[in-house]
C-alpha cells in the first residue's frame, strides 16, 4: 500500500474510532449515574489511548517499510499531519494534531514526545513562532509551532511540484530558510572544519526546491542567479537571506556579517572559514559586487547591491501589477494605485495646466536629457537634474488628488499614496522613524523598478506644519518631524506631490523645497462649463440640458463629479437612460445646500443668535 494512502487510512479510521469511543464513554457514564450502586456491566471497546490506536493501525494493514521504526504515537501524528497537508491546510500547528489524536488530555505529553521524535528523525519540521508560545521550552512550545514535512518524508515521496512565478519560488525558499534559521539541533549548520564549503549541500528539503525549479516552465530569475554567478549554495542562500531581511520576509535582521555566519556555521574555526568563504575578496559575492559592505563601530554590515536586486528580482522584466501591489502593501506605508485617466479629463486654469504639462515632459527620457543640457549651460554647475516636487493648494474639490492621478497616468507609473495617520504616531520616536521610512522605501522602490513613481502626500498640512519655538517635548518632536521632512525633500530624486487645502499652515521653509507651487482655485465659469462638458456623456443628454446654467451654480470639479455620480444612480433606479436638466439641477442644488451648511450660511450645530 502506498505511503500516503496508508497514512490517510490511519487518520480516517482513527477519527471514526475516536468518535465512537467518545459516544460509548458518554453512554457508560450516563448509565453509571442512573445506577444506584454506581456500577454497570457496560464495557468500552477500547480501554485506553494506546489500545485504540493500536487496533486502528492494525486494521489498516501492513505498514510501509519506511514506517516500521516509528512507534504507534508517531505513526498516528504523522497520519494526521499528512491528512492536513493533503486538505491544503497551509499552517497546521502542533496543538491541532494533538487535538485530533487524544481523547484523554493526560496523554498529551505522549504525543508531544511523538512530535519531538518525528522532528529528530527528520519526518517533520517544527517552526516555532517568536513570542507565540506560552513557553519557550520544548516539548510544550511545539503546541504553537507550525508543522512542515521534513527531509525523511521527501526522501520517500518524489516531488512533482513546480513554481508558477518568481515570487512563489521566493516564498518557498524563505519558508525553508525560516526552518534553517530556527533549527535548534544544528543539523543544517556546518560543524566539521574539514567540510568543503564550495560543494556543501544542505538537507534534502532544499534539493526538493531545486527539483521543483527544474520542472517549472516560467522564468525564475532568482533561481538562475546561483549558476549565473558561480555561487556555492551557502553564498546563494546568503543573498536570499539579505533579500528576505530587506523585504521583511525574514523577521530577524541579518545585515551584520556575524549574524549571517552564525546561520551557517557552528564553532569558531568553521565560522572563520565561513566568513572568508562568504565575504573575502575572492568570494564571487564580492567580485561581482552583489553585496555592499560597511564597517561601523559594532562590526561589519552588508546589504544587497543594486545589481544583485536586478539579478534576483528580474527588474528588467516587468512585474505584474498584483505582485507590485502585494510587495508595496506588505513592506511599506504606501497605498498602491495605477490610475488610468483620460488626458482630456483634467480641466485646470491655463497656466496651471501648462506647468503640469511641463512637469510631465521634464520626467520623460527626452525631457531629462534637455534638462541636463540646460543645467550644464548655466554659469554655476548645478549637477544632475533634481526631482520634481509639487505643492498643490486650494479649496476642497478643485482637483488636487485628481491631478496627482493624472500625472501618474500620463507618465504610466504607479501612484504611491501616504496616509498621514500611518506616519504620525503617539509613540515617542515612532513618527520620526516613519518619516525616514517613507523616503527610504520610495528610494528603494525607485531603484527596484528602474523608474520614479508618483508619491502623493494628501492633507499635507498634517505632516508639514509650522515649526514652533516651544521647549516642551511635543514641540521638540514636532520640530524634529518637520526637519526630517525638509531633509527628505532636499535630497529627493523622484516625483512628489503634496496636496493641502490650507497652505497657510505649512512652514515657510518648505517653499524653497518645492519646484512647483501651484494654486488650484475654484474654477471660473468658462472652466466650469468645460468640466461639466468633460464629465457628462453627450450621447445621453436630453435636449433641455443647459451647460451655462449649470456652470452658473458655481460647483467645483469634485462637486460636479459627485453630482453626476448621484444623477447616474437616481436615473438607473428610475429606469431612465437619458439625463435631463431637472435631475441635474435638483441634485446640484442639494450639493450646494450641503456645502453651505458645512462652510457658511446656517452652520450646523449653531443657533442663529451665535453666528
Amino acid at each position: 500500500m502506498e505511503l500516503i494512502q496508508y497514512l490517510l487510512c490511519v487518520a480516517t479510521r482513527h477519527e471514526v474510532a475516536k468518535d465512537e469511543h467518545a459516544e460509548q464513554s458518554t453512554e457508560m457514564w450516563q448509565k453509571m449515574k442512573k445506577s444506584r450502586t454506581g456500577q454497570t456491566s457496560y464495557s468500552l471497546t477500547y480501554q485506553d489511548e494506546h489500545e485504540l490506536l493500536m487496533e486502528v493501525i492494525a486494521s489498516v494493514g501492513k505498514r510501509p517499510a519506511c514506517l516500521k521504526k516509528l512507534d504507534l504515537a508517531q505513526v498516528g501524528a504523522l497520519a494526521y499531519i499528512v491528512a492536513a497537508k493533503i486538505a491544503n491546510d497551509p499552517c497546521i500547528e502542533g496543538h491541532e494534531i494533538i487535538d485530533k489524536l487524544v481523547y484523554d488530555p493526560e496523554k498529551t505529553t505522549l504525543y508531544l514526545q511523538a512530535l519531538t521524535e518525528l522532528k529528530e528523525q527528520g519526518w517533520v519540521q517544527l517552526i516555532e513562532g517568536t513570542g507565540m508560545a506560552f513557553t519557550d521550552q520544548p516539548p510544550f512550545s511545539y503546541l504553537t509551532s507550525r508543522i512542515e514535512l521534513g527531509d525523511s518524508w521527501f526522501r520517500q515521496i518524489p516531488s512533482t511540484r513546480s513554481f508558477n512565478s518568481n515570487d512563489a519560488y521566493l516564498d518557498a525558499v524563505f519558508q525553508y530558510l525560516q526552518v534553517f534559521i530556527k533549527d535548534d539541533s544544528n543539523r543544517y549548520r556546518v560543524q566539521d572544519p574539514e567540510t568543503d564549503l564550495s560543494t556543501f549541500q544542505p538537507e534534502g528539503w532544499f534539493r526538493k526546491i531545486v527539483a521543483a525549479v527544474q520542472s517549472s516552465t516560467v522564468a525564475l530569475p532568482t533561481a538562475d542567479v546561483q549558476v549565473k554567478y558561480g555561487l556555492s549554495v551557502l553564498q546563494y542562500l546568503t543573498l536570499i537571506i539579505l533579500l528576505g531581511t530587506r523585504d521583511k520576509d525574514i523577521s530577524e535582521d541579518y545585515t551584520e556579517t556575524a549574524n549571517l555566519v552564525h546561520v551557517f556555521a557552528k564553532g569558531r574555526v568553521i565560522r572563520r572559514r565561513m566568513t572568508e568563504h562568504l565575504f573575502s575578496e575572492k568570494s564571487p559575492l564580492m567580485r561581482h559586487r552583489l553585496i555592499e559592505g560597511t564597517s561601523g563601530e559594532f562590526g561589519e554590515t552588508v546589504q544587497l547591491s543594486r545589481s544583485a536586486l536586478v539579478a534576483l528580482l528580474g527588474r528588467h522584466s516587468k512585474s505584474s501589477s498584483q505582485e507590485m501591489k502585494r510587495r508595496v502593501k506588505k513592506n511599506t506605508l504606501f497605498d498602491f494605485e495605477e490610475p488610468k485617466i483620460q488626458s482630456e479629463s483634467l480641466q485646470l486654469p491655463v497656466l496651471v495646466m501648462e506647468a503640469i504639462k511641463s512637469l510631465i515632459y521634464a520626467e520623460t527620457k527626452e525631457g531629462k536629457q534637455v534638462r541636463q543640457k540646460w543645467l550644464s549651460s548655466l554659469p554655476a554647475a548645478w549637477g544632475s537634474p533634481t526631482g520634481s516636487t509639487v505643492l498643490l493648494y486650494g479649496p476642497p474639490g478643485t482637483g488636487k488628488s485628481f491631478t496627482a492621478q493624472y500625472l501618474a497616468s500620463e507618465l504610466k507609473v504607479p501612484l504611491l499614496k501616504v496616509d498621514a495617520s500611518q506616519v504620525l504616531s503617539c509613540w515617542v520616536g515612532q513618527a520620526e522613524k516613519n518619516v525616514r521610512r517613507v523616503f527610504d522605501d520610495y528610494s528603494t522602490l525607485q531603484k527596484d523598478w528602474g523608474y520614479a513613481p508618483v508619491l502623493l502626500f494628501n492633507e499635507a498640512d498634517q505632516l508639514l506644519g509650522t515649526r514652533g519655538g516651544g521647549a516642551d517635548s511635543v514641540s521638540r518632536m514636532s520640530n524634529n518631524l518637520q526637519n526630517l521632512f525638509l531633509e527628505g525633500l532636499e535630497r529627493f530624486d523622484g516625483i512628489l506631490i503634496a496636496a493641502t487645502n490650507r497652505r497657510e499652515l505649512l512652514d515657510d521653509a518648505y517653499s524653497r523645497r518645492f519646484t512647483y507651487k501651484l494654486e488650484l482655485p475654484p474654477p471660473d465659469k468658462e472652466l466650469r462649463i468645460a468640466l461639466w462638458k468633460s464629465h457628462l456623456p453627450s450621447e445621453r443628454l436630453a435636449g433641455d440640458v443647459d451647460l451655462e446654467q449649470l456652470a452658473d451654480l458655481g460647483l467645483t470639479g469634485g462637486e460636479i463629479r459627485l453630482v453626476i455620480e448621484r444623477v447616474g444612480r437616481v436615473l438607473a433606479y428610475r429606469g431612465i437612460t437619458s439625463i435631463d436638466m431637472k435631475c441635474l439641477n435638483d441634485i446640484a442644488k442639494e450639493e450646494i445646500s450641503s456645502r453651505m451648511r458645512r462652510y457658511g450660511g446656517n452652520k450646523m450645530g449653531f443657533c442663529a443668535g451665535n453666528d
